[in-house]
């Protein structure tokens, strides 16, 4: 990935910011289908956001959210390996908001105000640590096929890219680390809350 490491800190997270814009734009869009379709939750459009699923139990309901954030994260980095693969990554980032913004609304729907205090302990946390995850794989899924692209046309030697795919395959490993313990620590708010209400 060494052909845009001369960004620096600055761009680094105006990059990210731009990528947050996606995420954002993703959250009112499902806010506002939420509101006016008023469909039932699914793991299609709520994506496991918060635990608006009757009749499923926590640790599937857990299983789920993680096995959907490895899902995620497995078509960014697959995407990667793509010269042309830069246009998905922010159609990830507005697919993850778009939960995000469809279970909040759900919950409001559903509990008028009283679901703020739901809002915030069940889906804020998870939906801030969860899409940081998704913004930093889907920034790696861009410099991975930017780099793709270059070595096509000839712009890097071969033992530069072996050392560069090792990079990305270990980034890739640490954000599944990272999501599982998303994962376990929402699965710990989920019962302590339960226990408190």
């Amino acid at each position: 990935m060494r052909h845009i490491c001369y960004l620096d800190q600055r761009s680094r997270m105006t990059y990210v910011y731009i990528l947050a814009a996606f995420l954002i734009a993703g959250i009112i869009a499902g806010a506002v289908f939420q509101v006016k379709y008023s469909p039932d939750p699914s793991a299609a459009v709520h994506q496991y956001a918060a635990p608006v699923y009757h009749g499923e139990s926590l640790i599937r309901y857990i299983s789920h959210s993680f096995a959907l954030s490895v899902i995620t994260l497995t078509a960014a980095f697959v995407l990667g390996f793509f010269a042309l693969g830069q246009p998905f990554g922010p159609l990830l980032l507005i697919y993850k908001g778009f939960g995000i913004g469809a279970s909040a609304a759900f919950l409001y729907s559903s509990f008028g105000t009283k679901a703020a205090l739901s809002v915030a302990v069940l889906i804020l946390p998870k939906a801030f640590f969860s899409s940081l995850v998704l913004i930093l794989g889907v920034r790696e899924l861009l410099r991975a096929s930017v780099y793709t692209l270059s070595c096509w046309t000839g712009g890097d030697k071969s033992e530069h890219q072996e050392a560069a795919l090792k990079l990305y395959c270990t980034k890739y490993l640490v954000l599944i680390l990272i999501s599982l313990i998303i994962s376990a620590s929402d699965a710990g708010i989920n019962l302590l809350f339960a226990g408190l209400s």
